[in-house]
């Protein structure tokens, strides 16, 4: 669940115009109400049917700092073989011998890789025993899954205490989808084994995830497409913090102020069942951490819905927003099919069908997740900032195919 920003944004709602080009109208803005009153507030400002709103709300923002699963959180599949392994140090010996994780250089847990894609995994550990490791000390598997990796890479210079070495490990990511953990310790110049924690028996490891992202979505032409000649399907947002402009063929969506909420307008297309949304949309000049951007879809009014998003360090996420509650059903996650940082331009894409949401960045499949809340809904564009005032995103298409047409 993400923290609560330094402030909630206005509920901005107006009058459906009976003109062709809708926008939107602002009201005043209330107090602040404090984090023990945010249910409480948050349910009689959205308290609005759609036809009466400008379709846009404010959710809980994501968090101002990068935040990773730690280490100890993560889960280890049950292990591929069981190699024989070396009795690990007695607590004397382990004054000598003892490691100490820093971090992981390349490859952080949960990295989305496809099935026998090959990579470096590169460990920062600090030695923080009391005798040096020479070149007779070695990487080692222990357990879990191996990934093609060799069973022991010896170390290729000294490591005297309280110095830091990068310990790497070519691999192979496996054929099947699936979550893969394989862990790993050093092994000293008397074959004895040794990792970290306060004993200095505790493995590190690597984490990945498989998907297939060969998925031939096979759509053809859009049901409906956008290039943004005009504002006609959209509402504009234009609040103290966050502002929607058509001009020069984009929807520019900005985030006027750094530790905002989330914030959407949503389309005035009809509402939507089963279906794949895809956006085209390029980042400003600045851009970095978790500013993001992206769509929300089956929103039954403008206070609720599933928000899909990227954000500019190259991470995704869905969650879901009932007007009061968020619920995370896939946390931020890093994935290399999505441009990370400013001027860059990427697909956002999600397949909607019954309680099934398929998660594409730039045609690749990266996550499915499963929820049967909403069922149908209208959808719209979302941004928010955590780190850039102004920050700015180009929308140059947007696009859906309804799924049974």
């Amino acid at each position: 669940m993400t923290h609560l920003s330094r402030k909630l944004l206005t509920t901005v709602t107006c009058l459906l115009l009976a003109s062709v080009t809708l926008v939107g109208c602002n009201l005043p803005a209330p107090q602040q109400p404090t984090p023990d009153l945010l249910a409480t507030s948050a349910a009689q400002t959205v308290a609005v049917r759609l036809t009466q709103s400008a379709g846009q709300t404010p959710v809980p923002p994501s968090p101002t700092h990068e935040e990773l699963p730690p280490l100890a959180s993560a889960t280890s599949p049950e292990p591929s073989s069981t190699p024989t392994i070396t009795p690990t140090a007695t607590p004397d010996e382990a004054s000598c011998d003892r490691a100490e994780y820093v971090s992981d250089v390349t490859i952080a847990d949960d990295t989305i890789f496809t099935p026998g894609a090959t990579f470096t995994k590169v460990w920062r550990m600090r030695n923080v025993g009391t005798c040096t490791w020479t070149n007779s000390y070695a990487l080692v598997f222990v357990d879990g899954e191996q990934m093609n990796g060799a069973s022991m890479v010896p170390l290729t210079s000294d490591v005297a205490p309280n110095d830091t070495v990068d310990l790497s490990m070519e691999l192979t990511a496996p054929s099947a989808q699936d979550t893969y953990r394989g862990n790993w310790q050093l092994r000293n110049d008397e074959d004895r084994l040794f990792g970290i924690g306060e004993d200095a028996d505790e493995s590190f490891w690597v984490q990945i995830v498989v998907i297939d992202d060969s998925d031939d979505l096979g759509l053809g032409e859009p049901t409906w497409r956008d290039t943004f000649t005009s504002s006609g399907y959209w509402y504009m947002v234009d609040t103290e913090d966050t502002r929607f402009e058509v001009k020069d063929g984009d929807l520019i969506m900005e985030s006027i102020n750094s530790g905002t909420y989330d914030q959407w307008g949503l389309s005035n297309r009809p509402k939507l069942t089963d279906f794949y949304l895809e956006i085209t949309a390029r980042t400003g000049d600045e851009c970095s951490g978790l500013d993001r951007y992206g769509v929300l879809i089956r929103a039954p009014d403008s206070s609720q819905g599933y928000v899909y998003g990227f954000s500019c360090s190259g991470r995704y996420r869905i969650y879901k927003w009932d007007g009061e509650n968020y619920t995370g059903l896939q946390e931020w996650t890093t994935t290399p099919h999505i441009q990370s940082g400013p001027n860059q331009t990427n697909r956002l894409g999600i397949w909607a069908e019954g309680d099934t949401f398929k998660l594409y960045a730039n045609g690749k499949l990266l996550a499915e997740v499963s929820d049967s809340e909403f069922s149908e809904g209208r959808f719209g564009l979302f941004i928010g900032s955590s780190n850039t005032d102004n920050f700015k995103v180009f929308v140059e298409e947007a696009a859906y195919w309804v799924i049974g047409e």
